[in-house]
């Protein structure tokens, strides 16, 4: 099963996406930084307000919410170790990342249905049936209805991404007619 794809439809650039979020930052300057942010379209800056647009047309779908997932030791306490662990989010079956500061030696992994997943706090020892990388050029819609994690290597070093979430399975999307390379 694959679990990522990238909206080629639609182009990035990772040190415009830089500029822009020390942009986005000034613009929210008084906001009580949390690790997960859900925050509303009007809370970006006109530079993303405009990418999140492009991207729900060319999905054709308006997205359930959208979150800010935020370690960055500058601006929030650090707690990366949770991205250890595996997990389905409950909220949510697909999201589309974009991201703005992350290390590209931690992939995203994703497992076979789970039955003997641990207690929530312990980080997995099974291995991956898939290891995929957030693409630097198009924003990643990613399964986030099947086990996964990130296997995290260093908690001190910036991961911020600018997240849609949908209620919508990933498979759904990928059926779509719509410029997806799965990765």
């Amino acid at each position: 099963m694959n679990n990522l794809a990238e909206l080629k439809d639609v182009s990035i650039n990772i040190e415009s996406l830089r500029t822009a979020w020390a942009e986005q930052v000034i613009f929210a300057e008084n906001y009580s930084w949390e690790p997960r942010n859900y925050v509303s379209y009007t809370f970006f800056t006109l530079y993303f307000q405009h990418l999140l647009l492009d991207i729900e047309n060319i999905l054709g779908e308006k997205p359930k919410d959208y979150i800010i997932q935020m370690h960055d030791p500058k601006l929030v306490i650090n707690d990366k170790w949770y991205l250890n662990i595996a997990h389905k989010d409950a909220d949510r079956k697909t999201c589309i990342n974009i991201p703005i500061y992350y290390n590209h030696m931690e992939p995203v992994n994703f497992y076979d249905d789970l039955a003997d997943i641990p207690d929530r706090g312990v980080p997995i020892t099974a291995t991956p049936n898939q290891r995929g990388q957030y693409s630097d050029n198009h924003p990643t819609l990613m399964n986030v209805n099947n086990y996964h994690n990130v296997r995290v290597i260093d908690e001190s070093q910036p991961r911020i991404f600018i997240q849609m979430s949908y209620d919508i399975p990933f498979d759904e999307f990928t059926k779509k007619n719509i410029n997806i390379h799965i990765l």
